[in-house]
């Protein structure tokens, strides 16, 4: 090596050592930067089908809530938290924005938490920065971490369940206790493959006990116990929910092709090969994981294995499940155990090279300059939500009517339009008409017909293409001729 290598060498050294001395704050900056990326995918008007329930649910009161949800096939929690925010912020004009802010805060606190719990472990900054790059770029969390939905805060009580579970491991003080079960009540109360990551969780902290520490096992029992009589209120209802699931469902039949298809959820971009590279990483990631376990058998390793082991069982188990009974995972339902895989991809590369973790570090920010590409034009620019209600507000009348002839889509168009207004195209009572018709003719569906026109002495003028959601459709203006 010669001085002039010698000297680049020395002096980036030096930086690293430099940035490890500000590691928490630099944690804490780029944890906020994914924050205000998120923040500005919400600044918008568009919602898709989950959503569009999510804010028709909250509009009840709480008592509401719970036997909405009961007769639904999620638990409560989360419009719980949605409802709260709903009466502390009720101005109409935000009320979209409040509930994606609801669900980003989540997705901030597990960004912290994680990097500063990874930083502090590893005792280096890049390890954490990893954790923060990887679950914000590597995994969907850009489309993930503003929906209007319960999967960030599945996100967030499972990945503090999984961590700790690492700290009752390693110390067993009563809060740790404390915090790794209310984290593992408030996962099952959110989302059902949450709480199935969580007693995944509870599941490899028995077999750690077992392995290394059996005196603890009673305080695993206790712990458990006291779990499952939090969550007893619920469990009956969500046996009778699981038997309706049983019985009817709308997710397709599981084929080997749908299971591909997960991994390109999850990782895949329109950049070519994301999803093979991504797997490349963690595979490669494992390998070093479980070569550092049989030189070091340190338990956070060990550890980093487990927190793979979450989202792969919970996948496996929601398969299996599926096979054996009807249909009941879809490819998103794993999305709150990606924290623990992204805790595991950083914990594997802490055993590399600084200058390997940088080209990792790289890599995330790449991909993710394409997810955000992909997210700002999910939420601004393929709808025409926007299109479409500047129409109706400036056209629509009280006595007017808005008829449409996609029924799956009432529950959005109940989010835009008065339920009052809104009527299916089969349910017309055209020999009462107060006012005019604004007809969202989407595709392929029912018309209205030239001798209903004819009959009835109405004109239907083509205002264009709009659409809302994913929906395109053409607005027709339809009103007694002269």
């Amino acid at each position: 090596m010669n001085n002039k290598t010698a000297k680049i060498s020395l002096t980036a050294q030096k930086i690293y050592q430099k940035m490890n001395e500000h590691g928490q704050a630099l944690i804490v900056m780029a944890s906020l930067l994914v924050t205000a990326l998120l923040v500005s995918l919400c600044f918008n008007n568009n919602v898709h089908t989950d959503e569009a329930y999510t804010m028709s649910l909250i509009k009840n009161d709480f008592r509401g809530i719970i036997e909405g949800t009961a007769g639904d096939v999620h638990p409560p929690l989360y419009y719980i938290i949605a409802k709260i925010a709903a009466i502390l912020f009720p101005t109409q004009t935000y009320r979209l924005l409040v509930q994606k802010i609801v669900v980003i805060i989540p997705v901030t606190l597990t960004l912290l938490r994680g990097g500063l719990w990874v930083l502090k472990k590893t005792e280096r900054l890049f390890p954490g920065l990893l954790f923060i790059a990887s679950l914000s770029f590597l995994v969907c969390t850009m489309e993930y971490g503003v929906q209007v939905r319960m999967y960030s805060w599945g996100l967030f009580f499972v990945t503090f369940c999984g961590l700790e579970a690492y700290e009752v491991y390693l110390t067993g003080k009563t809060r740790h206790w404390i915090c790794f079960a209310v984290c593992g009540v408030g996962a099952a109360y959110t989302h059902y493959f949450s709480f199935v990551s969580a007693v995944i969780i509870c599941g490899l902290l028995f077999v750690a006990f077992l392995l290394w520490k059996r005196k603890e096992l009673l305080h695993w029992l206790i712990a458990v116990v006291l779990m499952f009589v939090a969550y007893l209120p619920w469990f009956f209802v969500l046996l009778g929910q699981f038997q309706a699931v049983n019985t009817s469902y709308w997710i397709p039949e599981i084929t080997g092709e749908t299971i591909l298809t997960y991994f390109t959820w999850a990782f895949g971009t329109d950049v070519p090969y994301t999803t093979v590279m991504t797997l490349i990483l963690l595979v490669s990631g494992g390998v070093i994981g479980l070569v550092s376990i049989f030189r070091k058998r340190a338990p956070l390793d060990v550890f980093s294995v487990f927190c793979w082991m979450v989202p792969f069982l919970t996948c496996a188990g929601g398969v299996i499940v599926s096979w054996i009974f009807s249909p009941i995972y879809y490819d998103r339902y794993v999305y709150p155990a990606l924290g623990l895989l992204c805790v595991f991809f950083a914990l594997s590369w802490s055993h590399a090279e600084e200058w390997y973790q940088m080209v990792l570090l790289l890599f995330c920010c790449v991909i993710g300059v394409e997810r955000y590409r992909e997210a700002i034009d999910l939420e601004y620019l393929t709808p025409n939500t926007d299109l479409t209600m500047a129409y109706l507000e400036e056209n629509l009348d009280e006595e007017d009517i808005v008829v449409y002839n996609f029924s799956v889509y009432r529950l959005i168009y109940e989010y835009y339009v008065d339920g009052d207004q809104l009527v299916d195209l089969q349910d017309v009572d055209w020999d009462n008409l107060d006012g005019d018709i604004y007809f969202l003719y989407t595709y392929n569906c029912d018309e209205i017909s030239q001798s209903i026109l004819d009959a009835y002495g109405l004109v239907m003028e083509n205002e264009g293409e709009m659409g809302v959601e994913q929906n395109n459709f053409i607005m027709y203006h339809v009103y007694k001729a002269e």
